[in-house]
C-alpha cells in the first residue's frame, strides 16, 4: 500500500489537498492507522487523485468533481454539470475578453500619448495662478478623482463654460494631498456659482517646469503623467511639486509641474 506521500509524489497532489479532498469525501484511504492515524492508499487510487487533480484544473468545483466521479452518474447528470461549465468558461472568456480589450487599448493610448507628449511637451517657468475655487484634502492619490467630483459639485454653475477651470494637486506633504479646484479668477464670479462658498486662491509660480498641451481631455490623466516622467527620464529631468491640470472651455487640457535634474544614480543612460 502506499502512503499519502507517496500519493503526493506519484500524482504531484500536496498531502494538505490529498487531506482536504478526503474531508469533502472526493478521495478516501483504504486503511488508516488506528494508533497512528498514518493513511494507506491502494495502488489504483492514484487514478482516481489523477482524475480529481484534472477536473479541478478544468476549473469545476468539488461538488461537481463529486457527481462527476459518482459511478452511478447517467446522461441526464452528466449534461447538466457539464452545460454549467460551458456556461461559467463562457462568462470567464466574455469578461476576460472585456479586461483583454482594455488592455490593449490602454496600451494604444500610452503609444499616442508618447507621441503627443514628444511633440507639445515645453520646458518654461509657470505663471502663478489665481483662482476663486475650493480645496479639500486626501490621503492617498486613489482618493484624488472623488475629491475633484465633490469639490465640483459644491461649486455648483458653468465654470468650465465660464472660465478656464485649473486642478490643481499639492503632494508636498507627506501626510497629505491638497487637492484645488476653482477658475481663473478675473474679477467676476462665473453664472450659478455658489459665490458664498468659494474663496480666493493662489497657486505660486514655479521658475522651472514643463507644460504639454493636449487638444483634449487624456482618457487617463495619471496615464498621461506616466508617459510625461517616462520622457522627462530621457533629458534627465522629473517632475516634483505641485501639479496642475488647466481645462479650457474648448476642452483642451495642459498639464504642468515643476522639474528638476534626476539624482546622478537615477539618471537615464541616454540622458
Amino acid at each position: 500500500m502506499l502512503s499519502i506521500g507517496e500519493i503526493a509524489h506519484r500524482t504531484g497532489v500536496s498531502r494538505r489537498m490529498l487531506r482536504h479532498w478526503e474531508q469533502q469525501g472526493l478521495i478516501e484511504p483504504a486503511r488508516t492507522d488506528p494508533a497512528t492515524g498514518y493513511r494507506r492508499y491502494e495502488p489504483t487510487q492514484v487514478g482516481r487523485v489523477n482524475a480529481v487533480a484534472t477536473l479541478r484544473d478544468s476549473g469545476f468545483g468539488l461538488e461537481d468533481i463529486r457527481v462527476l466521479l459518482d459511478p452511478a452518474l447517467g446522461r441526464g447528470g452528466l449534461e447538466s454539470v457539464l452545460r454549467a461549465q460551458e456556461r461559467d468558461l463562457v462568462q470567464q472568456i466574455d469578461e476576460a475578453t472585456v479586461r483583454l480589450t482594455r488592455v490593449r487599448h490602454r496600451l494604444d493610448t500610452l503609444e499616442t500619448r508618447a507621441r503627443e507628449v514628444a511633440m507639445n511637451i515645453t520646458r518654461q517657468s509657470l505663471p502663478s495662478l489665481s483662482l476663486r475655487g475650493l480645496q479639500a484634502s486626501v490621503r492617498d492619490e486613489t482618493d484624488i478623482p472623488a475629491a475633484v467630483t465633490q469639490l465640483r459639485e459644491r461649486l455648483g454653475g458653468d465654470i468650465e463654460g465660464a472660465a478656464a477651470l485649473a486642478l490643481v494637486f499639492d503632494g508636498t506633504d507627506d501626510d497629505q494631498i491638497t487637492v484645488t479646484v476653482g477658475f481663473a479668477h478675473s474679477g467676476e464670479t462665473a453664472e450659478g456659482t455658489r459665490d458664498a462658498i468659494v474663496a480666493p486662491i493662489t497657486i505660486a509660480g514655479v521658475e522651472d517646469g514643463v507644460s504639454v498641451h493636449f487638444v483634449e481631455r487624456p482618457s487617463d490623466v495619471s496615464d498621461a503623467w506616466v508617459v510625461i516622467d517616462s520622457h522627462l527620464e530621457t533629458v534627465g529631468l522629473h517632475s516634483y511639486g505641485v501639479y496642475r491640470q488647466l481645462v479650457a472651455a474648448d476642452g483642451a487640457v495642459t498639464l504642468q509641474a515643476g522639474v528638476r535634474p534626476l539624482p546622478p544614480d537615477c539618471a537615464s543612460p541616454g540622458a
